[in-house]
């Protein structure tokens, strides 16, 4: 009986641990099986839109329990696909449009590049008025100034005209040639008594009038600063004038009194050009501003032109241009036995090519 009691005890220690190691086998791991969503078809390695987590179709792996030792990989996919799961995290801030303006383009001024010419055209329409006198006396009488738009017929808003052209040496040096003819005629009645050359033209006797007219330059010219947006050239040539008053009076059957003066003179001064601003199609507003004084032969020479430019790109560093402004001529001598001044100024209009 003892030793049958022995048995049954053994028997039940046996069936004891043969439990324990069971139940161990078991809680060894817990099969996790991720499925796809189900409502829609997914392709492996594709990530829901709005989803915080990009799913993919592995095979079920086995994560270990709580308090056990966890295997080196616990992540094993099948073969065939690209990687394990991975959150995907949302951009901070969403992707937008930037609406602001759009920035000018840089103001690059148009000028003449090494060996291109530059010629222009200009229409002048200026206020002419000038004083002529000559000799110092006429008869023991004193010569009268004579106004040459009053006392001599001349026109006062006469069109005039003013060619140029340019050649560029290289990128600091130019030369450049200008040329303005005046051929004008006029008739008047005398409203005063004339003292001119050997004659007196009494009052109310008809004059007519003719007056050539030659304004000619040719010089070189340095430009002392030269950037992409300004430059600010200096030059200096010569000045050659040539003019030719002609009056005609029908007294003592018609004379003539001829009067003519040339000047050879020195021209120097400045040309300021400055970008203002630069479309998006290349064309370009610009200061374009001249400033000459002509000197020597007792003759001074002022030739000042304030003006704007808008400049038209026409491909291969070509551009045409038109040109308005401002612009006083003014002749004024210091002789007593010959005055010839001449002042003209008003508004210009020019047209020009850069080739």
């Amino acid at each position: 009986m003892k030793r049958s009691t022995v048995m049954l005890l053994v028997c039940l220690v046996f069936l004891n641990v043969i439990s324990v190691s069971y139940s161990y086998q078991n809680q060894d791991s817990i099969n996790v099986v991720i499925d796809p969503v189900s409502d829609q078809t997914m392709l492996p390695g594709y990530a829901q839109l709005g989803s915080g987590y990009q799913v993919s179709d592995y095979e079920p792996v086995a994560i270990p329990a709580v308090g056990h030792r966890a295997p080196i990989r616990a992540f094993q996919p099948s073969i065939g696909y690209t990687g394990p799961i991975s959150k995907v995290k949302p951009p901070a801030c969403p992707p937008f449009v930037a609406c602001g303006p759009k920035p000018d383009p840089p103001c690059i001024l148009p000028k003449r590049m090494p060996r291109q010419w530059e010629f222009s055209a200009q229409a002048f329409w200026p206020r002419l008025s000038g004083t002529l006198r000559w000799p110092a006396m006429v008869g023991g009488l004193p010569a009268t100034e004579m106004d040459m738009t009053d006392d001599l017929g001349l026109p006062k808003h006469p069109v005039l005209g003013d060619y140029s052209a340019y050649y560029q040496l290289n990128w600091n040096w130019s030369i450049f040639y200008a040329i303005m003819p005046i051929h004008l005629s006029g008739d008047t009645i005398a409203t005063r008594n004339l003292n001119f050359g050997v004659w007196t033209i009494g009052s109310g006797s008809p004059v007519r009038t003719k007056w050539d007219f030659i304004y000619q330059r040719v010089g070189l010219m340095y430009n002392a600063i030269n950037t992409c947006s300004a430059t600010l050239s200096i030059y200096t040539g010569w000045l050659f004038n040539d003019q030719k008053i002609t009056g005609c009076s029908d007294i003592c059957g018609g004379i003539q009194m001829p009067v003519s003066r040339t000047r050879n003179m020195v021209i120097s001064g400045l040309e300021l050009k400055k970008c203002i601003r630069t479309l998006c199609n290349g064309g370009t507003l610009s200061c374009d501003t001249k400033a000459g004084i002509g000197y020597l032969d007792n003759t001074l020479v002022l030739d000042i032109q304030p003006a704007l430019r808008f400049s038209v790109p026409l491909n291969c560093g070509r551009w045409g241009f038109v040109r308005g402004g401002y612009r006083l001529l003014n002749f004024y001598e210091n002789r007593t036995d010959l005055k010839m001044d001449v002042n003209m100024e008003g508004g210009f209009a020019e047209a020009g090519l850069i080739f």
